[in-house]
C-alpha cells in the first residue's frame, strides 16, 4: 500500500480544486448574489410536501482557513437547530482513507514514466514545498498532482469536514449526496492525455493559483457569489478548451443534477442543513434554480 499524505488531504485538495475549476455558468436573473446561506421554503398551498419544515443550504468553500472556519451567527444558529447534516459525501474515516488511496497509481505504474522528465522534476520540486517526498510523487496520478498544486500549503480540517464532525458529535443524522467512487471517477475517468494537460497547466499556473486562492477566500468572506464566479471564470479562460468542456459537463452540471435528486428526500424529511461547494449554487443549471424548478423557494438568509 502506498504511503499516505494525510487521510483528509484528498478531499481538501479535490473539493477546493472543483472551485478553481468552475467554468462559466449563466447566473439566474434577479438572484441575490451576496448570500451563502439559503432557507429552502415551499408554498404550503402547493401541497408539494405536507407539513413541510424549511431546511437550509450553505454554499461552502472547501478551505481550512481559520477565517472560513469561524461560522457567522446566522449559519451557526441554522446548523445548531437542524436535525440532520448533509455534505457532498459522508466523511467517515474509512471513506476518507479510500479517497486518499485513490490518489495513487496501481501496480508498477509510475508518474515519471507517464510524463516528460522535466515535468516530473518540476512536480518533485513543487511538491517538496508541500512536504511530499519524491518517492510518493512517483506513485501519484497526474490529476492528483494537479489538484494538489491548486491547494494552499497550510494543513488542517476544511470547513465541510469541521461541520461534519460537529454534526456527528451533536448526534445529528448524517447524509452524503455522492459516493467516494462517484467523486473520484470524475478525474479517474478522464483520459490520460487530459490528465497530463491538467498537470502541465497546474505547474504553469501554480504561482497564480496561490494568489487566486486568497482572492476567492476574500470573495467568500464577503459572501459575493458573483465575484467568486467571475474569478473562477477568468482563471479557466487560460485552460485547454477540451479540459474546460469535460469539467463543465462532468464536474459541475452532472453533479448538480445528481445532488439535486439525492437532496429531495432529505428536504422532505425537513429541518435539514445541507452544505455544498458555493459554485454549485448559482446559475441556470445551479442547485438554487434547480430547486425552484421543483417547486421550492430558496430565500437568502446570510
Amino acid at each position: 500500500m502506498p504511503p499516505k499524505i494525510s487521510v483528509f488531504s484528498i478531499f481538501r485538495i479535490f473539493l477546493f480544486g472543483v472551485c478553481l475549476a468552475c467554468i462559466p455558468l449563466v447566473l439566474a436573473v434577479g438572484e441575490n448574489q451576496t448570500a451563502l446561506l439559503w432557507r429552502i421554503e415551499t408554498n404550503a398551498e402547493s401541497g408539494l410536501i405536507p407539513n413541510y419544515i424549511p431546511s437550509y443550504v450553505l454554499g461552502t468553500i472547501h478551505s481550512a482557513d481559520e477565517r472560513i472556519l469561524k461560522l457567522p451567527t446566522q449559519v451557526q444558529q441554522a446548523f445548531n437547530k437542524a436535525d440532520s447534516f448533509t455534505a457532498e459525501i459522508k466523511m467517515e474515516p474509512a471513506t476518507l482513507l479510500k479517497a486518499n488511496l485513490s490518489m495513487f497509481l496501481s501496480g508498477k505504474k509510475s508518474l515519471d514514466e507517464l510524463v516528460d522528465k522535466s515535468v516530473f522534476q518540476q512536480c518533485v520540486n513543487l511538491l517538496d514545498d508541500y512536504g511530499i517526498p519524491e518517492l510518493l510523487v512517483k506513485k501519484m496520478k497526474p490529476w492528483a498532482v494537479a489538484v494538489t498544486l491548486s491547494m494552499p500549503k497550510a494543513s488542517g480540517q476544511f470547513l465541510d469536514l469541521f461541520m461534519y464532525r460537529e454534526a456527528k458529535a451533536a448526534g445529528k443524522k448524517l447524509y452524503g449526496l455522492e459516493s467516494v467512487d462517484e467523486q473520484m471517477s470524475l478525474f479517474d475517468d478522464m483520459p490520460l492525455k487530459l490528465q497530463i494537460t491538467m498537470l502541465n497547466e497546474a505547474i504553469a499556473q501554480h504561482a497564480d493559483s496561490q494568489k487566486m486562492i486568497e482572492l476567492l477566500t476574500k470573495a467568500y468572506l464577503n459572501r459575493n457569489l458573483t465575484e467568486i464566479y467571475e474569478l473562477s471564470y477568468g482563471f479557466m479562460e487560460q485552460s485547454d478548451p477540451e479540459l474546460v468542456k469535460v469539467i463543465d459537463t462532468e464536474v459541475i452540471i452532472k453533479r448538480n443534477l445528481r445532488m439535486l435528486e439525492r437532496m429531495l428526500p432529505i428536504l422532505k424529511e425537513g429541518n435539514a442543513f445541507i452544505a455544498v461547494g458555493a459554485l454549485h449554487l448559482p446559475g441556470e443549471k445551479g442547485l438554487l434554480q434547480l430547486l425552484r424548478q421543483r417547486g421550492f423557494k430558496p430565500v437568502p438568509v446570510y
